[in-house]
């Protein structure tokens, strides 16, 4: 069909068009072609017309965009036939950085593969030698600059995850969100605690956790520092303070109120159960008097649990308020009215659930940001007029 002339083409399609009878076969005839063929030219013909007339790129332009495209195409192969393999020197540091910005070693080694030709992609193995001989001089590099920087750190977050079972002792700057510490173990008692934090000489505050080993390792940091202030003047004078971190015992609240409106949910559905009970009892002609007693039973308790969880709702949403930098009003908020607001919102929670949330609002340690906020505000700004505009 390729070899047919354009003019045939068109013959056909006039035969086809002009609606004549006995034209097709006559063309046909003519042409050497079967009527099928004689037909398909005719579309055809009709829908190049039809294509020319509605406009758009032309046949010339996808010519020339297709052929530009292959020489750029052949260009790219050119250039990458041409591109220099990637020494082991820059492969080691590929694997290095890779490491460094997070990658895990399967990762560089994919990235590496799109790269390198197959046989010389590196193995997993291989990789991983190449990490650790990186680590060495980079980690005798961050013991320098973690001498650098232990006099600039001022306040620590600290708190602990566990990898494997072993408990991994993190401690983060607030300001610039820097890891500053990390040792795996061996424990979460107060002595490990002690020695994460008697590497920063200048630690004002730390913010952590209730935890008792977090606890009890500030309190011997901060023995240990009040040893050390004759020997070396770069020590702090003034008293490393601990606060509660506003966190955890968001955490904490959030999960005991969700557990509430779970429990609540279940108890609708069972007063659902049993109402759908005594509508069954009714159609099957039996007495539903006593199953109507347990669904106004199991109504009633859905009702009183959904009016504790609305109530608890309230109450969390206040402590929200009260921990928060700034009141309802725009004012910045202080130790006395935040307090007043969490006792409030405290006698409003009931059930032994509640425990722990009522523990850590009652901690003088859980308003210290609060404290510290206005303390730093005072030593900026020494006129109480200039301050509270």
């Amino acid at each position: 069909m390729l070899h047919v002339p354009v003019e045939t083409w068109i013959g056909n399609a006039a035969a086809v068009l002009s609606g004549a009878w006995g034209a097709v076969t006559r063309r046909a005839q003519h042409s050497g072609s079967s009527r099928t063929a004689v037909s398909t030219h005719a579309q055809r013909v009709v829908q190049a017309v039809a294509s020319a007339q509605a406009g758009g790129i032309s046949y010339e332009a996808l010519w020339q965009e297709n052929e530009r495209l292959k020489a750029a195409n052949e260009a790219l192969w050119q250039a990458w036939s041409e591109a220099e393999d990637l020494s082991e020197a820059q492969q080691r540091n590929f694997a290095g950085s890779g490491c460094a910005m997070g990658f895990s070693l399967s990762q560089i080694v994919t990235l590496l593969a799109m790269v390198l030709p197959l046989g010389a992609v590196p193995s997993r193995a291989m990789v991983g030698r190449w990490v650790q001989e990186a680590a060495a001089p980079a980690g005798r590099l961050l013991m320098v600059l973690d001498l650098a920087c232990q006099a600039r750190v001022r306040v620590l977050c600290l708190d602990e995850i566990c990898l494997h079972r072993a408990p991994v002792l993190m401690a983060i700057e607030p300001h610039s969100m820097a890891w500053m510490a990390g040792p795996r173990g061996p424990d979460r008692r107060g002595e490990s605690w002690c020695e994460v934090l008697t590497r920063w000489p200048c630690l004002e505050h730390v913010s952590a956790d209730g935890g008792q080993g977090l606890e009890r390792g500030g309190k011997l940091a901060h023995a240990a520092r009040g040893a050390q202030v004759e020997a070396s003047e770069s020590v702090a004078k003034q008293a490393m303070t601990m606060g509660l971190d506003v966190l955890h015992t968001h955490r904490e609240r959030e999960r005991v109120i969700q557990r509430q409106w779970k429990h609540a949910e279940r108890q609708r559905e069972t007063a659902s159960q049993a109402d759908a009970k005594v509508a069954r009892y009714k159609r099957q002609g039996r007495d539903p008097r006593g199953g109507s007693g347990v669904a106004g039973r199991a109504w009633r308790k859905a009702e009183r649990l959904c009016d504790q969880a609305v109530n608890a709702q309230a109450a969390v949403q206040q402590m929200a308020a009260a921990l928060a930098w700034f009141d309802a009003k725009g004012q910045l908020s202080s130790r006395q009215p935040a307090q007043a607001q969490l006792d409030e919102a405290s006698q409003q929670l009931h059930g032994a659930c509640w425990s722990k949330v009522k523990r850590l609002l009652s901690d003088e340690r859980t308003l210290c940001h609060v404290d510290r906020f206005s303390a730093h505000l005072t030593a900026a700004v020494s006129e109480p007029v200039l301050r509270d505009a």
